[in-house]
């Protein structure tokens, strides 16, 4: 694990308290936008204000305890990486349709059944991994980036409160955001790692002297200094015909959480280059849990915070222990009234700019998921449609509205459509995708055509193939040192047949094979010394054939019937 150049702390390193204390507190203040989600919930359903304020305080012990579940390291729970939890439109959609369709109880039922499909898909995570390629996961990720920026949008307009454009709130948006990027960017230390933070306080000193307002009024009969959240709001039902719409979140939650956790496994390490499933199985058991005792707790469902993972990039600040930290914060607020409506009353274009500050890094996050891959036709119509579906929900909104309402949970949602979309298009566009090639270079070829036309083979296919570059590079340069130690033609340009290259991709795996007449090369497993390498020839090709060994994940050197075969296997 190389530890990337902007990390201060990564995920095995304990802050220092004043560090630990600040940061938990932006953590807490970004994710805490998205109480909206909540509050829209108890809106709909027609709460009271004590009820309003239960709910909340109740999803704030849920977001803390899903946090620690997630973020912990253990054997089955966890994925040991800083991965905070969040609430989304993900959940909300499918929600809203059960509490119209079977109240609050349903919809709080249903988010249980959803913990559970989570749970159960843990286990068989890493079997499922040719459904769900890490490209799948940038999708996801990118989709949610960009719905992040069109709702810090709409409430930085005005749009998402007062129906029309203010001037101020434009105005207050900037400034906030001009101050939270300017920080992150020319500055190093403190004001960079609490950027998001202090931006925020800058906003609502603004919002404050231009007469704006919390986006949730302060309640008349005012605050007792503590109490314990009530339950009496809530009830538990299941009901068959709602399973669809939350089936897809769980799975669209799912793709979420191992898009997050492989950026957090990225941000932590330089060298990334797939995603290891058994911290994503273990982030996944977390995120159901997590899941099933929000629906248990009367909260929304929720998923892993895309805003706290690109916090996190942003400040250079990933340890573990942060996500405790944060997780004891919320459950301890949960029970200091004022606190609660501190936290879920924001001010809109406070709000907007946090949201579109974490929504640049999940979006160049999710791009970069995506192209870490060499794109094939099948990519292309994958990625491209996913995001078009996506933007499409959100530019016709209003138009997908008249649909029927058994499409509403699909098609009301751009997240749930375009990981929907992906999804099944990822399986369709695998139909025929396992393929093996081969290429033949002739007794007479020269040394550099030679070379050439591996380069132009390997490229090619792998291109086709969607294959890493990294892999396909690594396989390109052990093929052609091959060929130019082993000689082409090897043995005089008077050798029948040439050399025979086969490659095959099934996802995973690269398998490229060399076949030639003449002496298998040698691949010591230990380098040989100056003396034997200077002494004749062979001594040269043990040197080839050591580095050759170290260039592949496995190599393998055979002799049948006079004809050698280097066989070189990359990990996908």
């Amino acid at each position: 694990m190389a530890r990337p150049t902007g990390l201060i702390y990564d995920v095995n390193e304990t802050p220092p308290p004043a560090v630990l204390g600040f940061s938990t507190v932006q953590h807490v203040a970004v994710i805490s936008t998205l109480l909206v989600y909540p509050v829209i919930l108890a809106t709909e359903a027609k709460l009271s204000s004590s009820q309003l304020l239960d709910l909340v305080a109740l999803s704030m012990i849920a977001l803390g305890v899903a946090t620690v579940l997630m973020t912990m390291r253990s054997r089955w729970v966890g994925s040991g990486y800083l991965c905070p939890a969040g609430f989304s439109l993900i959940y909300l959609g499918p929600s809203l349709y059960a509490l119209h369709h079977g109240g609050l109880a349903a919809a709080f039922g249903m988010t249980m059944v959803a913990g559970i499909v989570q749970l159960c898909i843990a286990p068989i995570l890493p079997r499922l991994r040719a459904l769900l390629p890490p490209e799948i996961a940038g999708i996801v990720v990118a989709i949610t980036g960009l719905s992040l920026a069109v709702l810090g949008t709409r409430y930085g307009l005005g749009l998402g409160t007062t129906g029309g454009i203010r001037a101020e709130y434009v105005s207050i948006t900037l400034l906030t955001l001009v101050i939270m990027i300017g920080l992150n960017t020319w500055t190093r230390g403190y004001p960079k790692m609490f950027s998001s933070l202090i931006g925020a306080a800058a906003g609502m000193i603004a919002c404050k002297l231009a007469g704006i307002d919390f986006l949730t009024p302060l309640p008349a009969e005012g605050f007792p200094l503590l109490q314990v959240p009530s339950m009496s709001h809530v009830e538990w039902r299941f009901d068959v015909k709602l399973l669809a719409p939350f089936v897809i979140a769980a799975v669209a939650a799912t793709v979420i959480l191992m898009g997050n956790v492989s950026t957090a496994q990225r941000i932590n390490d330089s060298d990334w280059v797939r995603p290891d499933f058994k911290s994503l199985s273990g982030g996944l058991a977390g995120s159901g849990l997590a899941t099933f005792f929000c629906g248990l707790a009367g909260s929304l469902g929720m998923i892993s915070s895309i805003s706290s993972v690109g916090l996190s990039q942003a400040t250079g600040v990933a340890s573990r222990t942060l996500g405790y930290a944060i997780g004891a914060l919320f459950v301890a607020l949960a029970f200091v009234p004022w606190a609660v409506y501190f936290l879920m009353a924001t001010t809109a274009p406070v709000m907007a700019a946090m949201l579109i500050f974490t929504s640049m890094f999940v979006l160049t996050n999710g791009l970069q998921m995506i192209t870490a891959r060499m794109l094939d036709q099948r990519r292309v119509v994958v990625i491209g449609l996913s995001f078009a579906m996506a933007v499409m929900a959100d530019v016709y909104r209003d138009v997908f509205a008249t649909l029927p309402d058994a499409l509403q949970p699909v098609f009301g949602n751009s997240l749930v459509l375009g990981t929907t979309c992906a999804v099944v298009l990822n399986l369709v566009m695998r139909i025929g995708i396992r393929e093996r090639e081969s290429l033949q270079l002739a007794a007479n070829m020269n040394p550099g055509d030679a070379r050439d036309a591996i380069d132009q083979f390997m490229s090619e296919h792998g291109a086709r193939w969607a294959a890493r570059h990294d892999v396909v590079n690594r396989a390109r340069f052990c093929l052609q040192q091959a060929v130019e130690v082993i000689g082409h033609p090897p043995g005089g340009v008077d050798t029948p047949g040439g050399m025979e290259i086969t490659a095959s991709f099934d996802e995973f795996n690269l398998d490229v094979r060399l076949a030639y007449q003449g002496e298998p090369l040698p691949l010591p497993e230990r380098k040989p010394d100056a003396a034997a390498i200077l002494a004749s020839d062979e001594g040269e090709r043990l040197l080839a054939g050591y580095l050759l060994r170290g260039s592949a994940d496995k190599v393998q050197s055979t002799n049948r019937a006079g004809r050698a075969m280097l066989h070189f296997h990359f990990d996908h």
